[in-house]
């Protein structure tokens, strides 16, 4: 029998479980660095032992240098698919999975799936809304802008950051300029030098996030959730709930429809995507964009709420194309088999984590699913200002609408002291 092959590009973050999943279809996964270093955020998760070969390009190569670095490896040897891992991978698995011939979203727009303004520039031009933005390395600049879009608050942020770093919410010319001086000069988590920072109106309505995975140009949405935030002093905001909901609801198929428009907009024809969209008096806009998997997830979870998740129905999607692509035309919108919540902690104290006294309590709750990313014991809990310094995320699923909901006052109610036990660093 032919040995079946593919390769992942930064498999980090959510894609880090891909090689498994592909290795349940019988391929073996060979990873390809799109750095010579994994980005510290992700160092403690990549397990080596779960790849046929690893491929690293060297330090100081231009990002031509590394494609072609890559592409000499790979030469003479068949695979079946590129995918990318995680968002720093998107642009190299896009030049790669092209120049191969395999199924690629191609490089013509590879850019604007990473950088935000690119982005919506790309999705004006296709006809689809966008955010209003400028983008600029000077705050007397953005702050003429604001006046002159008559803007009450404007949103800056990175260009091409993830997890909400480094995101503000500016209603003055101080916000300004002190949001410019956090962002630009700064490298980012994923290794990348801020060298602008974008402006753009700020979008006043319900935040949703949604899923999809593409198949030849047709988009599957697989989930949509609610996202729910609330204010941080001296940041913009932070994730505080996610509330999944039925793909039959009317919601849905307004979110569907715009992200399908989004998806041929940046010309997204295969593989997973994932979106922030929300919806104001004028409807749907693109708030966030990965032509990549949900970062951050429960898979055990959305398997319990939905029979399947963003990480099975992508590696189904690459593994056996056909099956998948007839199934998911039988099959219409996704149903919710049970009822499902995100509910992201919220520190507003720091310490050294020393023990999760309150786990067992939350564990025991009767809609309890999962408790992912906790801050690891001997590892400093900060004050929550981002989606990287949330403490840690708990789901909760249940049929029974109201126990769940009975559950998740019993979890708000709980102090971070109670479901951490917090030294000072002194102390240890």
């Amino acid at each position: 029998m032919k040995e079946r092959k593919c390769v992942v590009v930064d498999a980090y973050s959510t894609g880090r479980y891909l090689p498994e999943e592909f290795k349940r279809y019988g391929i073996g996964t060979v990873h390809v660095m799109s750095a010579a270093q994994i980005p510290p955020i992700f160092q403690a998760h990549f397990n080596s032992d779960l790849y046929d070969e690893l491929i690293r390009p060297g330090e100081r190569m231009g990002y031509d240098d590394i494609v072609e670095y890559h592409l000499q490896a790979l030469q003479g040897r068949e695979f079946e698919f590129v995918i990318a891992g995680c968002e720093s991978g998107v642009e190299l698995a896009d030049s790669l999975s092209e120049r191969l011939g395999l199924p690629s979203n191609g490089t013509a727009l590879s850019a604007a799936r990473r950088d935000k303004a690119r982005l919506s520039c790309a999705l004006t031009y296709a006809g689809v809304r966008s955010i209003r933005q400028v983008v600029s390395d000077n705050a007397v600049e953005i702050a003429s802008w604001r006046r002159e879009a008559n803007f009450d608050e404007i949103v800056i942020k990175p260009l091409n950051s993830t997890g909400t770093e480094d995101v503000f919410f500016c209603s003055t010319d101080a916000d300004i300029q002190r949001a410019l001086s956090a962002i630009v000069g700064k490298t980012n988590r994923v290794g990348a030098l801020n060298r602008f920072a974008l402006g753009q109106e700020k979008i006043n309505g319900q935040q949703y996030t949604v899923n999809a995975v593409s198949i030849h140009g047709d988009a599957f949405i697989t989930e949509a959730w609610t996202y729910d935030t609330v204010p941080i002093e001296g940041a913009s905001s932070v994730c505080s709930l996610e509330r999944l909901l039925d793909g039959s609801e009317p919601i849905v198929q307004e979110l569907s429809d715009y992200l399908k428009r989004a998806l041929q907009a940046l010309q997204i024809l295969e593989g997973p995507a994932h979106a922030e969209i929300i919806v104001d008096h004028r409807g749907p806009v693109l708030v966030d964009f990965g032509a990549r998997l949900q970062g951050t997830m429960s898979a055990k979870a959305r398997m319990m709420a939905l029979g399947h998740n963003h990480i099975t129905l992508t590696a189904w999607r690459y593994a056996d194309p056909e099956g998948f692509g007839e199934y998911m035309r039988m099959r219409g919108p996704y149903n919710r088999k049970a009822h499902a919540l995100c509910v992201s902690l919220i520190s507003n104290r720091g310490g050294v984590v020393a023990g999760y006294p309150g786990l067992q309590a939350i564990r025991k709750l009767p809609s309890f699913a999962d408790a992912i990313a906790f801050v690891p014991i001997g590892e400093e809990l900060v004050p929550t200002i981002d989606l990287a310094s949330t403490p840690g995320i708990v789901y909760l699923v249940n049929s029974d609408v109201n126990q769940l909901n009975d559950d998740y006052h019993k979890l708000r109610a709980m102090r971070m002291d109670q479901v951490f036990e917090l030294v000072a660093r002194d102390s240890q």
